[in-house]
């Protein structure tokens, strides 16, 4: 705890102020410039250590994390052009994995691990060009952030979503089952929506309503490797190599009443070579489409707000190892409310997730269980696809940039099914919950 506590006091005395003052404006034109700072310190205590082979184990985390640092050079030129360069210096991406493998032939469990990794060093989040040719219609062209969920922001935390964690439908967030329905179907995991793409869109706006139709065909680095399958993975899901596609993004964003309104809907459809030849030697070409839909309300006392998405990612070939599967389907969606009493908010935050929708006779066609082997985890795909979040949290409103924010999440997957002793039965998950603090400089 005085470890805690002393890192809290000298970022808020010694980085804090500095980073307040970091957003100037140029003298000639017009050119501003911000920062943007998240530090975090999560926990999540060890469990199920030495779990048996109907059990989870849970490896936990303590760490304080240096989550992202982002800067922003953004201006006009003239009237009618402005641009942006939002650019990311360290960037912290969540990685998953089994820690330790099961041996079902001495009787343990795999234990399941997570931790925070520097993802991608001098990754650019925007940089375009926007061309008005009237008040009501612009032209974007360049790497940008798609307009999807709200909770999609590429950088703000604490005054769009109020908490620590991302919601578990948006980016850079990982619950117990989604960690094991990838472990357990890997080619078919839920790819994530589109968030930082290149290329070009058409913003038609008026009366605080926004049209945005977005085209974009982008190179993604690859970053890691999951040492599971060898195949390359990024921040966007398992988009390893090329995507392309359209979305298309209707909004109202304005007052009503005493408070202001952000709701919109969307519609996305990308084509993305997601697996290379030589895992499967067959065909990788698939498609991954969805919708979502949502809004946020903030008054001065009180916000509130949700949002719902699905996605399916689908392929052209059936599924190799899963006898005769080609896609999968998952949704989820997020409430939160919370009110504010001077420098205090008090928030909580309701995340539902279902990872699958994958049926028990395109799995295991006459019933036949998978084959246990010292690295494959004989748990049904079907019984992990549901997961629960409760966050409760208390933000403190240092000033008009700076916001420190403590939450405890209480995490509910849905309870697996292990081949036990010739049949299904429930397995032991591990307690899960997590104390999250996180102080956000921003100054964009």
């Amino acid at each position: 705890m005085k470890k805690l506590l002393g890192i809290i006091l000298a970022i808020v005395f010694l980085v804090a102020p500095a980073l307040t003052f970091a957003q100037v404006e140029a003298a000639a034109g017009s050119m501003k410039f911000g920062a943007h700072v998240d530090i975090s310190y999560l926990v999540s205590g060890q469990d199920n250590k030495d779990p048996e082979a109907d059990e989870i184990g849970w490896v936990g985390y303590d760490s304080v994390n240096v989550q992202d640092v982002i800067i922003d050079l953004n201006g006009k030129i003239g009237d009618r052009i402005s641009y942006r360069i939002l650019q990311a210096l360290v960037v912290e991406n969540w990685v998953t994995g089994t820690g330790t493998a099961p041996d079902f032939t001495n009787n343990i469990g795999p234990v399941i691990d997570i931790h925070k990794e520097l993802a991608q060093p001098g990754l650019p989040l925007e940089a375009w060009i926007n061309f008005k040719v009237i008040d009501q219609l612009g032209f974007k062209f360049g790497k940008q952030i798609t307009p999807t969920l709200i909770a999609n922001t590429g950088a703000h935390i604490a005054d769009v979503i109020h908490t620590v964690n991302f919601p578990l439908i948006a980016q850079n967030s990982y619950g117990l089952n989604g960690i094991a329905s990838s472990q357990l179907v890997p080619a078919l995991a839920g790819v994530r929506l589109p968030l930082s793409v290149t290329g070009a869109s058409a913003i038609l706006s008026f009366s605080g309503v926004e049209i945005v139709y977005t085209q974009f065909d982008s190179w993604l680095k690859a970053v890691d490797t999951d040492p599971n399958n060898g195949v390359l993975v990024d921040d966007a899901g398992y988009d390893s190599n090329k995507t392309k596609g359209g979305n298309v993004m209707v909004g109202y964003n304005g007052q009503v009443g005493s408070g202001k309104l952000n709701a919109r809907t969307f519609y996305f459809d990308e084509d993305t070579e997601l697996w290379p030849d030589k895992v499967w030697n067959s065909p990788n070409f698939a498609r991954n489409s969805g919708w979502g839909l949502g809004a946020m309300y903030n008054a001065d006392k009180f916000f509130a707000g949700g949002e719902y998405a699905t996605a399916t990612l689908k392929y052209d070939s059936k599924d190799p190892p899963l006898a005769d599967i080609n896609s999968n389907t998952y949704s989820g969606y997020y409430l939160i409310a919370g009110g504010r009493f001077s420098s205090i908010e008090v928030v909580y935050r309701l995340d539902s997730m279902d990872y699958n929708n994958f049926k028990e006779d395109d799995l295991y066609p006459g019933a036949t269980p998978p084959v246990r082997t010292a690295t494959t985890v004989s748990f049904k795909p079907t019984s992990v696809d549901g997961e629960i979040w409760h966050t409760i949290g208390v933000n403190y409103l240092i000033n008009d940039q700076t916001t420190l924010l403590l939450n405890y999440v209480i995490k509910s997957p849905e309870r697996a099914q292990g081949w036990v002793n010739g049949d299904w039965e429930k397995v032991k998950l591990p307690n899960t919950n997590e104390i999250a603090l996180l102080l956000e400089v921003d100054a964009l």
